[in-house]
């Protein structure tokens, strides 16, 4: 039973990552082609675009669910999905499965998707600032950026919020990624598809 659930899920998270995607392609050609100077992108055939996914199918890509956060620094704990699944079952978490560490140099697409749970009896009908920040170290470098932010206001009943973001980023081997998120206690962690989650794709190996 658990490995049947276990392969569900695995397909389940699998499918979500092509859907991702695919979208991310589209958005990329409608972006290159409305930039002036950029060449267009030429249509593909089917034997075309089957190529280009099984390219990028072959590289870097990591899908790591939240499973809590750090009480001292509010880092979201991380859980990967696909472990027991690749080749290479190497992954790039580190020991306290809060940072995520590159090993191949590239530009890499990373979707980042925070679920809330809003207690009224918590936040006392009054305004609730939501923030997800993210750590990035690389080169020696640190940087600490809000890479989303909402406020919500609870009423009489426990609601929902979300906050999600794309990144386009290139890193080095050995760069540093962790998710800081506010407030912590708040954050959705159960098991389940779409809750909160990170999604981590080599896009290239340069700009």
């Amino acid at each position: 039973m658990g490995t049947a659930r276990a392969a569900m899920a695995h397909f389940i998270w699998t499918s979500i990552a092509l859907v991702f995607i695919l979208i991310v392609s589209c958005l990329t050609y409608v972006f290159i082609t409305k930039v002036p100077g950029c060449p267009r992108i030429s249509i593909l055939n089917d034997s075309a675009i089957g190529s280009m996914f099984r390219q990028r199918l072959f590289r870097e890509h990591w899908l790591f669910t939240a499973r809590g956060y750090n009480l001292s620094d509010n880092r979201l704990i991380w859980e990967d999905e696909w472990h027991g699944y690749r080749v290479n079952d190497e992954s790039i978490l580190d020991h306290t499965n809060m940072l995520m560490i590159i090993r191949e140099k590239g530009v890499y697409l990373i979707y980042i998707q925070v679920n809330f749970q809003l207690n009224p009896e918590k936040n006392n009908s009054s305004p609730v600032d939501l923030k997800l920040l993210v750590d990035f170290h690389s080169d020696g470098h640190k940087q600490l950026f809000a890479a989303a932010h909402d406020t919500q206001v609870v009423i009489d009943s426990p609601q929902d919020a979300k906050l999600n973001t794309f990144l386009l980023m290139k890193m080095q081997p050995t760069s540093q990624i962790s998710v800081i998120v506010f407030p912590s206690e708040f954050v959705n962690c159960k098991p389940q598809p779409f809750s909160s989650f990170i999604t981590i794709v080599k896009w290239a190996d340069d700009w």
